[in-house]
């Protein structure tokens, strides 16, 4: 390393007992990125020396850290929560540099999503990863391309009965179903774009369409022993990152619609209500955006967890802006 470079650094902020085994996590994923470690903001900020990429911190370090970040504008947040609250979720949307939340269960973090926040934060011109690159080696995949509604339909039947073949229980199977028709209606609806740049589609939900071949989007269904996941792809970059996080806030909420432009991107195809059904049906609901590009949203539940328990339990949340490779 030349002595005019800059090493950039990451930031750990939570409580004693959890630092270990996040620190190790994250420093593995990391390709030997350091890692200053500290049990509060002002702790870490001493510390921290050159470019900092990414600040990890418990929910009870988080109004701390927005405050301490301002100073590397460039540094992106994640934040280790086992509840997303209505607060958090509203300081989420008015702070740009919160990745999102990745659920804090009773055995900690899910490795494999911490992992993959640090990857993408140091390596965002990668390619979004599908499911099946996150979970168990083996997972079973089948991948569809619906053209026009009646595709979307038969897609739709499809899901649920492909997830029930591959053992998932009739419930879950009809909430994946669920799942996959909101998925595809914004991909379908909502996301393609003519030339000027005007949604085509998106004025009338009801309408039958057929899409042109550069607008279909592409459906995955990815299941092994403990995760069910559907992954949707479309190739226009346009779900900005408020109408998720706001969408989510006016659900839970309730926030009448003719206040809500105080708080939410409501362009655009509305406030994002569907994607608060995506979330609070989901464990892991995250969204990867390459402006202009291609938008991947992806809806996973935890087959190893009683659905009825689930709704209590933490769910993770994300939105992640890539770069054009």
């Amino acid at each position: 390393m030349s002595s005019g470079s800059v090493q950039p650094h990451m930031a750990l902020v939570v409580d004693e007992a959890a630092a270990p085994s996040v620190g190790r996590c994250m420093t593995s994923a990391a390709s030997g990125m350091p890692l200053v470690v500290g049990h509060s903001i002002n702790d870490v900020m001493e510390r921290v020396r050159g470019q900092l990429k990414l600040l990890v911190v418990g929910s009870q370090h988080l109004p701390a850290t927005i405050a301490s970040a301002r100073m590397f504008p460039d540094a992106r947040i994640a934040v280790l929560a086992n509840q997303v609250d209505d607060a958090l979720l509203a300081t989420s949307l008015r702070s740009p540099q919160v990745m999102g939340f990745l659920a804090w269960r009773s055995v900690g973090v899910r490795p494999w999503e911490l992992s993959y926040i640090v990857r993408r934060v140091v390596a965002p011109q990668q390619p979004p990863p599908h499911s099946a690159h996150l979970l168990m080696w083996g997972a079973s995949t089948v991948t569809w391309r619906p053209r026009s509604s009646s595709d979307r339909d038969q897609t739709v039947r499809a899901v649920e009965l492909v997830a029930m073949r591959f053992g998932i229980g009739r419930r879950l199977a009809g909430a994946a179903a669920d799942a996959a028709h909101e998925l595809l209606m914004n991909a379908m609806y909502d996301a393609p774009v003519d030339a000027s740049g005007h949604p085509r589609y998106a004025g009338d939900r009801q309408r039958d369409i057929n899409l042109e071949e550069h607008e279909i989007p592409m459906l995955r269904l990815t299941v092994d022993s403990s995760h069910l996941a559907l992954d949707i792809s479309d190739p226009f970059g346009r779900l900005p990152r408020g109408k998720l996080f706001g969408g989510i806030l006016r659900g839970r909420s309730g926030v009448l619609a003719e206040h809500a432009s105080s708080v939410l991107d409501v362009s655009d195809g509305g406030a994002g209500l569907g994607l608060f059904n995506l979330y609070s049906t989901a464990a892991v609901l995250r969204v990867e955006v390459v402006a202009g590009q291609q938008t991947l949203v992806s809806w996973m539940i935890d087959r190893t967890i009683n659905q009825r328990e689930a709704r209590s339990l933490a769910r993770s949340v994300y939105y992640i802006e890539g770069e054009r490779a």
